[in-house]
């Protein structure tokens, strides 16, 4: 176990700070912007539990390969703190692994717990596997690598695993997607699926086998659709997310039915085909807006400004609430990237005031934007970016929740615990599990 050091833990310092923010909302932003590393013995202890499947993103601050050998295949893809000095109660948060971070999953007194410069903080579950986890196709493909099961509940589907934003000129400046595909095409496991189309017929059958899963704590209640963006055929097929994505819809409501919710996350899309994807059996449609400024979304957003542009992707997500219904619209914002440099805004006070601008306008509107911590991944071109101040994601976590407050709007449709009362009320999706 690391040595502990007299610092005072951050936890402390920011609920004096905050001291109407939960402290398991501190707690997880900061794991979420600095990241955690696992000592050789919690390696070992989470041997066997539900690792992390780079479904999409590598959601990772160190590389594969500046990490010791095996950690990135071997270390969960999300847990739960609870409990420790601190009497936290049950969290889930996404595993994002960084090497020199001052959070370490270790195992203390004989159990795993979350400790910060060596000094515990709360107790750790890891995740176990459902029983189809395993379970492999005749060509050897295992069920996880066509739909791995995130936070216990939520199946996770990238239908295309890649994206037609290509380059500087077009791709995000924060998101990693083509870089992290081909990360995994270099490496070997069974978190690795080296084909960028899911089949459908796998997909199906993958989706059947989570919904007869007998053990309510990883029970599915939401399936969770996306994909990179689509401007042109693949493999000579269609040519925009709608056409791509309805087999896939159309084929899983025929075999399950319309009980699980569906969310399809794609680019912004005209609204007939939202009524598409509604008739079809969509439940939440999103398409994420990254960030509000529209300065930084031209910026930041490059390829979605060239193909589509702000005010339109902007309009589309107010019309598509006639469509869906409110709290069926709910863009992801990236946040942090306000403060991206060398574009973005140089103090929290500017960066929270456009965050919250954007909160108002949408939300009354009915659009419920979710926060997502950004994470600076190592293969974008803002990797080495500093962390983003941890009063920001705080300050706008609260603008979020007062602004959802102020508008009455529905919980998160479709994202389940999110929206239950007293839980995801900062933000950040599976956040906090208030009920002990």
């Amino acid at each position: 176990m690391a040595t502990a050091t007299t610092l005072e833990p951050t936890i402390e310092s920011y609920s004096r700070k905050y001291p109407d923010v939960p402290p398991e909302v501190i707690l997880k932003e900061d794991l979420l912007r600095l990241g955690v590393m696992l000592t050789d013995a919690a390696l070992e202890a989470a041997r066997g539990c539900r690792t992390q499947a780079y479904y999409l993103f590598s959601y990772n601050i160190s590389g594969h390969h500046d990490l010791k050998e095996g950690v990135s295949t071997a270390a969960p893809e999300d847990i739960v703190f609870h409990g420790g000095p601190y009497q936290f109660k049950r969290t889930y948060v996404r595993v994002v692994l960084n090497g020199s971070s001052p959070y370490s999953i270790d195992i203390v007194d004989g159990k795993p717990a979350i400790c910060e410069h060596g000094v515990p903080l709360a107790e750790v579950r890891f995740p176990s596997k459902p029983h189809y986890y395993g379970t492999a196709f005749a060509d050897g493909m295992h069920y996880e690598q066509v739909i791995p099961l995130l936070y216990d509940s939520y199946a996770f589907i990238t239908t295309f695993r890649a994206c037609h934003y290509w380059g500087d000129k077009e791709e995000c400046k924060f998101c990693d997607i083509n870089y992290n595909l081909r990360e995994l095409r270099s490496l070997t496991g069974d978190h690795v699926t080296a084909d960028a189309i899911k089949d459908l017929n796998k997909v199906v059958e993958v989706l059947d086998a989570m919904q007869r899963e007998l053990d309510p704590a990883r029970r599915m209640i939401t399936v969770i659709m996306t994909g990179g963006s689509i401007v042109r055929k693949v493999r000579g097929g269609a040519d925009n997310a709608t056409d791509f994505n309805l087999p896939y819809i159309e084929a899983i409501r025929a075999r399950l039915g319309r009980r699980i919710p569906i969310v399809m996350i794609t680019e912004s899309q005209p609204l007939e085909n939202i009524k598409r994807f509604r008739d079809a059996g969509v439940t939440v449609h999103n398409a994420n807006l990254e960030v509000w400024d529209r300065r930084l979304f031209e910026i930041i957003a490059p390829g979605k400004q060239k193909y589509i542009g702000y005010d339109l992707w902007v309009k589309r997500l107010l019309d598509c609430v006639d469509i869906m219904g409110e709290g069926r619209v709910s863009p992801n914002m990236v946040s942090g990237v306000e403060m991206a440099q060398p574009w973005g805004f140089k103090t929290v006070a500017e960066a929270v005031a456009s965050a919250r601008e954007g909160f108002e306008y949408l939300m009354s509107h009915g659009v419920v934007p979710h926060l997502d911590t950004w994470c600076i991944e190592p293969g974008t071109v803002l990797a080495g970016h500093p962390p983003v101040p941890l009063d920001f994601l705080l300050q706008a976590d609260i603008a979020w929740y007062e602004t959802w407050r102020k508008y009455k709007l529905p919980p998160f449709e479709g994202y389940g615990p999110m929206g239950a009362p007293g839980i995801a009320v900062y933000g950040n999706t599976a956040s906090v599990d208030m009920g002990g």
